[in-house]
C-alpha cells in the first residue's frame, strides 16, 4: 500500500514538473507572438491562443479563407524568423 502511494506521489510530481514546463513554453510563445506587426499578431492569438479555427478568424476579421489561410502561413513564417 505504501509503495503505491510513494509511486502515486511521484507521478504526480512528474504531472506537476510537466505542467510547469508546459507553461514556461506557453508563456514564451506569448511572448513572441507579442513582438510580431499586426494583422499577424491577431491572427496568431485568436488561432493558438484562444483555439479559433482560420474560419471563424477569417469571418471575424472580414477576410475569405482562402486570403486567411496565406496571412496565416505569413504570420508563421514571422514567427519562425524570431
Amino acid at each position: 500500500m505504501a509503495e503505491k502511494i510513494a509511486d502515486l506521489l511521484d507521478s504526480v510530481d512528474e504531472i506537476l514538473e510537466l505542467v510547469k514546463e508546459m507553461d514556461k513554453k506557453q508563456k514564451e510563445i506569448e511572448k513572441r507572438i507579442i513582438s510580431i506587426a499586426q494583422p499577424y499578431r491577431l491572427i496568431l492569438e485568436k488561432v493558438y491562443i484562444q483555439g479559433k479555427t482560420l474560419v471563424t478568424v477569417a469571418s471575424e476579421m472580414n477576410y475569405s479563407y482562402r486570403e486567411m489561410k496565406r496571412k496565416h502561413n505569413k504570420a508563421l513564417e514571422k514567427f519562425e524568423k524570431l
